[in-house]
């Protein structure tokens, strides 16, 4: 039978301090910030801050509670394919870099929404991406959030609530005082935290089961490392095409999101800000192929003692199998348990931290700038501070609503949080390389997509709930029950966990899927697709509509805001070959010629700040921002 969660002085000091810590960044910059004049110093560190720790931050900002308890899960139930999505993670970091760099960082944005503005001189397509992020990020921080509290209900038995709140008030504090400086610092303790916590699982977990090949060799016969599953049936919930290619279209929102645009701005460099992105990528794969290893350990650990904790219904929350293991195999080790709480707070601080400084700076320039245009940086300061006071409340609601819903927390992230993503993606991808976008094709295209997915998402978990989605066997729950060998755990035997196991056989390891008719069949589609098909859309739609109303003409385009996508992928074909690949477009030979016009009133400028010992203020692209040369 499992132990029973007993935690030390030192495992609530290690939880404790983690917390000081990264409240006492935000206190610091907060104190040592008082020159602060400019909104550009407190939304993006007057976008030249080191590269490293802005490196780190944008990491880590798409790794939260997700990462350390939702994939474990899902490579525990469904086997260490669904780890693949970190590959597609990889991907979109290196698409994001050809895509958003050379057309976000030379314009000098704030917010994102700003690009759509400026591409279409209208304001209603940035109405709507608006809307999309906005409500992303919403529903992104609150199912983060959420996730940390099921596993502190689990370790501490503290109600839902109060881990919520103190998530939320902890992320709100330092985020409002500190600015992006202190969400950047902080974010890099906080990777180190949840880093080596991670590890520390995995090797532990390991040892108590006899190494790391019982664990591979345990996990192999239960066949959770079936992973060369090329099925090309899209209602399979995972498989190699599903993982890598759909995959990637999911996570395409995420490096376009505005959160990946603040850290691009935070950079002093186009150079700086490609690398980070290119560094980003991989390692965020390896964190991600790290963390579905847990999941593995875990059903080693559980077969190992022969007691499943989620088929014995010791826990009826997928989410927390992995604090389970962790309660198990630190039981002896003081300060331990601390270490993986600390962890776990750590994930969930980052990434609710910068949601909340993405929101904030989306709401100034976004809302509150558009309605007040003539605003001091003074009072727009404090707008952005007690804006993150205002998400804060809102977000804490969201939490509190998402504890109600059931399913690991990858499966309620991608199916939930991703509604308003695929459409904006899918906008950000039609606007960039589409000369021919037009107003009213983004609007149809944004609108048809959004309707479609909301549409799907309904229904796919409607059907998850019939229990068509087969989980792979469980451990045995042989020694759940009874008296056993005391190294397995010390608990009392539980006679009505006992009767409730043998009379509730848990109807989600059922092998034999329900018989799907009519709509249900649509809706069994594997959700790592509803992306790819929901980017299409915008594209396809948008293409059609601006066909019907009249596309401008590819001269009339403004080449700031708009790319070849053969030049931006097929950099290295022909130059004849990349002509007519982009159908005789004259995009990539303006691109040269505008940055090689830059390039030279740069090099003036330069000589007449060095001759003249002066400095100057110039418009950026009429976005009616300037900066100090």
């Amino acid at each position: 039978m499992l132990s029973q969660v007993q935690l030390s002085v030192v495992d609530y000091v290690i939880c404790g301090v983690t917390l000081c810590m990264s409240l006492a960044i935000g206190l610091y910059y907060a104190c040592t910030s008082g020159r602060r004049t400019t909104t550009t110093e407190y939304h993006l560190g007057n976008r030249n801050l080191n590269f490293l720790p802005v490196m780190f931050s944008l990491l880590v900002t798409s790794q939260s509670s997700i990462l350390i308890l939702g994939l474990p899960a899902e490579s525990y139930l469904y086997g260490y394919i669904s780890s693949l999505t970190g590959i597609a993670f990889g991907l979109s970091y290196w698409i994001s870099a050809r895509v958003m760099i050379p057309v976000i960082h030379p314009l000098k944005l704030t917010s994102v929404n700003e690009y759509f503005e400026l591409r279409y001189k209208d304001n209603r397509v940035r109405i709507l991406t608006t809307i999309l992020t906005m409500t992303f990020w919403v529903i992104y921080i609150g199912i983060v959030t959420y996730g940390v509290s099921t596993a502190i209900e689990k370790l501490l038995g503290a109600p839902v609530w109060l881990s919520i709140l103190i998530v939320s008030t902890a992320s709100m504090i330092y985020t409002a005082i500190g600015g992006i400086k202190a969400v950047v610092w902080t974010d890099v303790l906080q990777y180190l935290i949840m880093l080596i916590s991670v590890l520390a699982i995995i090797i532990q977990g390991s040892l108590k089961v006899g190494g790391g090949s019982e664990v591979l060799r345990r996990s192999s016969n239960a066949g959770r490392l079936n992973i060369w599953n090329f099925s090309l049936d899209p209602t399979i919930r995972y498989t190699i095409p599903s993982a890598l290619f759909g995959s990637t279209f999911k996570t395409l929102a995420m490096s376009f999101s505005q959160a990946s645009v603040q850290r691009t701005g935070c950079m002093s460099s186009v150079g700086e800000a490609y690398k980070m992105f290119y560094i980003v990528g991989p390692l965020s794969t390896m964190t991600i192929l790290m963390a579905g290893s847990m999941g593995l350990v875990a059903y080693a650990y559980f077969d190992t003692i022969k007691c499943d904790p989620l088929a014995a219904r010791f826990i009826r929350n997928p989410n927390q199998i992995i604090p389970t293991l962790v309660s198990e195999i630190f039981q002896d080790t003081p300060g331990m348990i601390g270490l993986f709480i600390a962890g776990l707070f750590c994930a969930c601080l980052s990434t609710v931290s910068s949601g909340y400084a993405a929101l904030s700076s989306m709401t100034l320039q976004d809302l509150v700038k558009k309605k007040w245009t003539t605003i001091s940086d003074k009072k727009a300061i404090l707008a952005s501070k007690l804006t993150v006071v205002v998400i804060s409340m809102i977000t804490t609601g969201m939490a509190l609503l998402l504890a109600n819903v059931k399913g690991t927390l990858l499966k309620l992230a991608q199916v939930v949080m991703t509604i308003p993503t695929a459409p904006f993606s899918g906008l950000v991808l039609y606007s960039v390389f589409c000369t021919s976008a037009t107003t009213a094709g983004a609007l149809a295209g944004g609108i048809v997509s959004l309707a479609f997915y909301l549409w799907m998402s309904i229904g796919n978990i409607m059907v998850s709930n019939m229990g068509v989605e087969e989980r792979l066997n469980p451990a045995p729950v042989d020694n759940c029950f009874g008296n056993f060998s005391p190294e397995i755990g010390s608990a009392a035997f539980n006679l009505s966990r006992y009767n409730d196991f043998h009379n509730n056989t848990p109807r989600s390891f059922n092998t034999e899927a329900a018989t799907l008719e009519g709509f249900n069949k649509i809706y069994s589609l594997s959700f790592q697709w509803f992306d790819g098909i929901a980017i299409s859309l915008v594209i396809i739609v948008g293409l059609i509509v601006s066909k019907i109303v009249g596309a401008p003409d590819e001269d009339d385009v403004d080449v700031r805001y708009v790319l070849s996508f053969t030049e931006q992928f097929f950099p290295y074909l022909p130059e004849k070959v990349k002509y007519l690949l982009s159908c005789r477009s004259t995009i990539p030979k303006r691109r040269k010629q505008l940055q090689a016009e830059e390039c030279g009133n740069n090099q003036e400028v330069q000589i007449d700040v060095i001759h003249n010992d002066s400095s100057s203020e110039r418009p950026l692209n009429n976005t009616g921002d300037s900066t100090k040369i």
